[in-house]
């Protein structure tokens, strides 16, 4: 036990020296987890980039195969209920098949069932599971829970995560009539990313204001504005750097666009804030220093994907 100080003393109870130290070891780790994070965050992006230059369609291929397969292994792993079914073998199978075919067209193989392709996914997995669970006894609200989460595992890892690859074969052009659909998927990762970037980095230097404690108390309304303002700096960047392989992106969407990628980016986050405080885990693996696992890494792509396919639909 700590000594207690002498009843003559002149010092404080509060020792000045002590809070000096808890002070700096707090900021210590913080430096030491921004550290952890930009190295994981740089090395991430330099695979993606290499993936991207070579322009090889089974590189990116393989790379979305093994971030979604990896998110959903964490995704049932997070689940720490003994007894609870995540009916996990029929999931790998549905999504290794669904990847196979999603990426089918890329390798010259076209039916026209494909655009149904995540409906049948879903309805495959649905007719797996529920045949699955007939072997075992009803356990109320149990049973109905085990379905649900398994579905909710596959949509949310596997179909969300999806729209990255889609953008990546819709037949978009640059301004010299090339294909240019990488680069687009280039612009929605980089804000996305510099939104988590920003948000982390303002909130973890001046963040005070909590926005939702119950959900994710580190979250404060400080890093949501460096969300925004990083989300928007790094559009404008993108849009200068690259314009003529972007052309859809104007000045006015690049602005647009920023707001409301970020506004989805920060829900994303937040989501998985939800999923982890519900399950009383504080990260998906330890995968990566600094930012967790595969879950943790796509959380906010899951929801800005969906939004910016729709966006490059309505104005191709």
């Amino acid at each position: 036990m700590p000594e207690e100080p002498a009843a003559d003393s002149t010092e404080s109870p509060a020792d000045p020296p002590a809070a000096a130290s808890s002070a700096d070891s707090a900021g210590s780790a913080k430096r030491r987890a921004f550290k952890n994070r930009l190295i994981s965050t740089v090395f991430l992006i330099a695979i993606v980039a290499v993936a991207f230059s070579y322009s090889q369609g089974w590189m990116f291929s393989v790379l979305y195969a093994v971030l979604a397969i990896g998110a959903l292994i964490e995704y049932f792993r997070l689940f720490p209920i003994r007894g609870f079914r995540r009916f996990r073998w029929q999931t790998y199978g549905v999504s290794v098949a669904y990847i196979i075919f999603l990426f089918a067209p890329m390798w010259g193989f076209e039916a026209k069932w494909l655009v149904n392709l995540d409906g049948l996914a879903v309805a495959l997995l649905v007719t797996l599971v529920v045949l699955e669970r007939l072997r075992f006894p009803l356990e109320g609200f149990q049973t109905l829970d085990e379905i649900a989460a398994t579905i909710f595992g596959f949509i949310y890892c596997v179909l969300l995560f999806a729209f990255v690859p889609k953008i990546f074969m819709l037949p978009l052009t640059n301004a010299v009539g090339d294909p240019s659909a990488p680069f687009y998927v280039i612009y929605l990762i980089a804000v996305t990313k510099l939104t988590d970037m920003g948000a982390y980095l303002v909130g973890s230097l001046i963040g005070r204001d909590k926005m939702v404690p119950h959900v994710s108390p580190g979250k404060t309304w400080q890093g949501f504005g460096g969300a925004i303002f990083f989300a928007v700096a790094g559009s404008f960047t993108l849009y200068f750097a690259m314009g003529d392989q972007i052309p859809i992106i104007t000045p006015i969407h690049a602005a647009v666009l920023a707001v409301l990628l970020a506004l989805v980016a920060v829900l994303g986050d937040l989501a998985e804030s939800i999923l982890k405080r519900s399950l009383e885990v504080k990260d998906s693996s330890n995968l990566m220093p600094g930012i967790g696992g595969f879950l943790d890494l796509i959380d906010s792509v899951l929801f800005t994907a969906p939004l910016f396919y729709i966006y490059l639909l309505i104005f191709s």
